[in-house]
C-alpha cells in the first residue's frame, strides 16, 4: 500500500508540472496590433516608411487584410513578402497572398489565424531575393 502511495503522488506531480505554468506565461504586448487602425512606420534598414491600414483586422473568424502605402515605390529588383508566425507554436499559417494595387500600394490577404495566442506578422523587403528590410508586430488574440 506504501508503494501505491509512492506512485500515485510521483505521477500526480509529474504530469501536473507539464507545460508552462500560465503565472509565468506572461506575453509581451508592447507592439500588439489591435482591430482596425492606421500604422505609420518605417522600414528598417531602407530608405521606405509605409502605412499600414487593416481592411479586415485580425480575427479568428475570419481571414485577415491589409494594405500598405509606401511613401515611395520600391526598385524594380525590390520585391514584399509577409508571413505570419506563432512563436509559442513554432508554426506559422497558409502563405498570404499579395497584391499590387498601384506602384506604392499593396494588399494583403488571406491572413489565417487558425487559433488564439501570440502571433507576429513579419513584413520583408526582398531584393534580388535577399532579405535587406523586415518589419514585424505582435498580435494577440
Amino acid at each position: 500500500m506504501h508503494y501505491f502511495k509512492i506512485i500515485f503522488f510521483a505521477a500526480f506531480f509529474t504530469l501536473a508540472s507539464c507545460g508552462k505554468s500560465p503565472l509565468f506565461n506572461k506575453l509581451e504586448k508592447t507592439k500588439e496590433i489591435a482591430g482596425s487602425i492606421l500604422l505609420e512606420e518605417q522600414l528598417p534598414g531602407a530608405e521606405n516608411s509605409f502605412s499600414l491600414k487593416w481592411n479586415v483586422p485580425p480575427s479568428l473568424s475570419e481571414l485577415g487584410i491589409f494594405e500598405i502605402t509606401l511613401n515611395s515605390p520600391l526598385k524594380t529588383t525590390q520585391t514584399l513578402n509577409a508571413y505570419i508566425w506563432m512563436p509559442d507554436m513554432g508554426h506559422g499559417s497558409s502563405p498570404i497572398v499579395i497584391t499590387p494595387l498601384s506602384s506604392v500600394s499593396y494588399e494583403f490577404s488571406e491572413l489565417a489565424f487558425i487559433m488564439p495566442g501570440l502571433w507576429v506578422l513579419h513584413i520583408e523587403v526582398l531584393e534580388n531575393n535577399q532579405v535587406i528590410s523586415s518589419w514585424q508586430k505582435s498580435i494577440v488574440l
